[in-house]
């Protein structure tokens, strides 16, 4: 009877519904571990403003706990890897086409 009792608890334990929206700590985490990999403030904001619109709570929960080289194999690493790159680009200053750079005088 208790097996029977254990088993379905785990069954409402996996059917729970992952959260829809991430809690404020999973960002301040994601935020502060960034920063302190030598990243500017507005690359790791921009980087967490795609993830939070464009990857679930559940699946950004469960690459977390991936042991590290099976994190970095993940599609999703690679996923925001491409969101890195695209906030790189976005936040490089732009240079408008055929403006000469500044010559500074001798």
């Amino acid at each position: 009877m208790r097996l029977g009792f254990v088993f379905a608890a785990f069954a409402l334990v996996a059917c729970t519904p992952q959260p829809a929206t991430y809690a404020p700590d999973v960002e301040r985490n994601f935020v502060t571990a960034c920063e302190a990999q030598g990243s500017a403030g507005a690359l790791c904001t921009c980087v967490w403003d795609r993830i939070e619109t464009e990857i679930p709570p559940g699946d950004f929960t469960a690459l977390e706990r991936l042991p590290g080289p099976q994190r970095d194999a993940h599609p999703l690493t690679a996923q925001i890897a491409g969101y890195v790159e695209a906030c790189n680009a976005g936040l490089a200053p732009q240079v408008e086409p055929g403006a000469d750079a500044a010559v500074p005088e001798p």
